[in-house]
């Protein structure tokens, strides 16, 4: 489709992006954008504002001018897009920014476009370790060297999550789940170097549930599950967004996805 051709022009602008992100990392400013008590959550950097800015400005410069943008921060380039149209491009640029802070590599910048009913385009790129994934529909592809990371001991049939425990949002499929093996863990018990998607990502955890993701990072996990043909249980709408529950202001989308290889 003429969108996912457009946007795979800018793949190079993405790698861009995200050596932008390395070369900003020493020098970068962090300021508090919400109050919840949670790091992954209340802080923004100079690095974010930049790295955003850069991408939106290449991408306004082409017909994608005429799609709607949902993007992490408040940047000026957001006013620059559609205010709605049938396909929606998410723009996270650098998720983990709390990692990126502490000197952890596990950070990505996220690019994706959804119909509204499911992702058809997905590059997250982890630009510290030059690695990443690329999904188009239902073809997947890594590129780059998969890192090691280091983390606790992960029990076969681990299902990972990252705010929402799986068991008090879907407790009926949770007990199913629990009487076949599966255990649940949020992600700071496996790891502090890396966040839900990459474990996902990485093959060390079998599962992985988002609850109210946040729109412009929750998408990665079910696109890429969709692709693996692993089992999918969703009850998401992707035709809005919502202010966040638990901050009260990036874009949310309601609802949730359980994926398990």
């Amino acid at each position: 489709m003429k969108e996912i051709k457009i946007i795979q022009q800018f793949e190079d602008v993405f790698i861009e992006a995200g050596k932008l992100a390395v070369k900003l990392r020493n020098d970068a400013v962090v300021k508090q954008k919400h109050n919840t008590g949670i790091k992954d959550i209340d802080i923004v950097t100079s690095s974010d504002l930049a790295v955003q800015e850069f991408v939106l400005q290449k991408l306004v410069k082409s017909e994608l001018k005429h799609y709607e943008i949902v993007a992490e921060e408040d940047t000026p380039g957001k006013n620059l897009f559609a205010k709605s149209s049938d396909y929606v491009i998410t723009i996270d640029p650098i998720d983990g920014t709390n990692l990126y802070i502490s000197g952890k590599k596990m950070y990505s910048i996220i690019i994706t476009i959804h119909n509204k009913k499911r992702p058809i385009y997905t590059f997250c790129y982890f630009p510290e370790v030059k690695w990443g994934v690329k999904i188009v529909y239902d073809r997947y592809q890594f590129f780059g060297n998969k890192p090691e990371i280091i983390h606790n001991t992960v029990l076969p049939k681990t299902v990972v999550y990252s705010f929402y425990n799986p068991i008090d949002c879907i407790s009926g499929q949770s007990a199913k789940l629990l009487k076949k093996g599966y255990v649940f863990r949020n992600k700071k018990e496996i790891t502090d170097d890396a966040g839900s998607t990459a474990l996902f990502l990485l093959g060390i955890v079998d599962g992985y549930f988002e609850e109210n993701g946040s729109a412009v990072d929750c998408l990665v996990g079910l696109h890429y599950a969709l692709a693996r043909g692993f089992k999918v249980y969703q009850n998401i709408d992707l035709t809005k967004t919502v202010p966040s529950i638990i901050s009260g202001g990036n874009d949310e989308y309601r609802g949730n996805y359980l994926v398990i290889r």
